[in-house]
């Protein structure tokens, strides 16, 4: 058997390689360096950033803002349990706000509170 290709019978293996570089309008030529489209670059945090909080309450005054939630939730137009613990702590910041500081906002503050009860004189 000889290794030379006959005219009838092709050669049978991998094409040759390319050693040009694929055209840029080729479908996955953005992936290549250099043509990568740049990535969006993210936006700044804004006040909607959701955290979490954990606080502790009585049992009783949970329960009882759990009932007030699930019968007037639909009318107050509340989507969620944390919306509504939202609006309630919003409510009584601008209450604060408005009693003790003139309606104005008071700067934002994001170092931890002290933890424990206030030591009394």
């Amino acid at each position: 058997m000889s290794a030379e290709p006959t005219p009838s019978r092709p050669a049978l293996g991998l094409p040759p390689r390319r050693t040009a570089a694929p055209a840029a309008e080729a479908p996955l030529a953005r992936m290549l360096p250099g043509h990568r489209p740049e990535a969006p670059k993210k936006a700044d945090p804004k006040e909607a950033e959701l955290t979490n909080m954990t606080v502790s309450i009585p049992a009783a005054l949970r329960n009882r803002a759990r009932a007030a939630y699930r019968a007037t939730s639909y009318a107050e137009g509340d989507n969620t349990w944390s919306h509504f613990v939202v609006k309630a702590i919003e409510a009584e910041t601008t209450r604060r706000e408005a009693e003790h500081n003139g309606g104005e906002m008071y700067p934002s503050w994001g170092e931890n509170l002290p933890g424990g009860r206030r030591l009394k004189d």
